[in-house]
């Protein structure tokens, strides 16, 4: 028997997590219920009692490189140290050897929560009217190992 038990179903939470990563209008296809529930990504979610308030995804690209997606935490919750508690849980949570992740170049505090935890600035790609930054760095970089452009 599990020390938890969620009050929402599967079903519900993909709903609110596409309803949430929707919001920012800022992906070239709109996300379902169904897309969550079958894609490859794992979310992370931060919850007040049954409602998702923030989320991040990992997408495993192939056997050395972890994708970090989607983060973002609903107006009413920023500026509380979710996005940062999701970013690091989700490097964390990450199966691989390097991680990645794009924050738009209009985002300070992504960009600031990447910086302080390590993740180093890699590379640029255009957007539509902004730039997306490829922030990488080792899971475990406290070894002094770099991470190189080649990610």
């Amino acid at each position: 028997m599990g020390k938890f038990t969620l009050t929402v179903n599967g079903y519900n939470l993909a709903g609110q997590i596409a309803s949430l990563i929707n919001k920012g209008g800022q992906l070239r296809h709109i996300l379902t219920t169904h897309s969550i529930l079958n894609n490859n990504v794992q979310y992370l979610i931060e919850l007040d009692r049954d409602v998702v308030v923030g989320v991040i995804g990992l997408e495993v690209q192939n056997a050395r490189v972890t994708e970090l997606k989607h983060l973002c935490v609903h107006p009413d919750y920023r500026s509380k140290g979710i996005g940062k508690k999701l970013l690091e849980c989700g490097m964390a949570m990450a199966s691989t050897e390097f991680v990645y992740g794009l924050v738009r170049s209009d985002n300070n505090v992504n960009i600031r929560n990447n910086l302080r935890l390590g993740m180093i600035p890699i590379g640029k790609k255009p957007g539509r009217n902004y730039s997306l930054i490829i922030f990488a760095r080792r899971k475990h970089h406290g070894s002094g190992q770099t991470v190189s452009r080649s990610v």
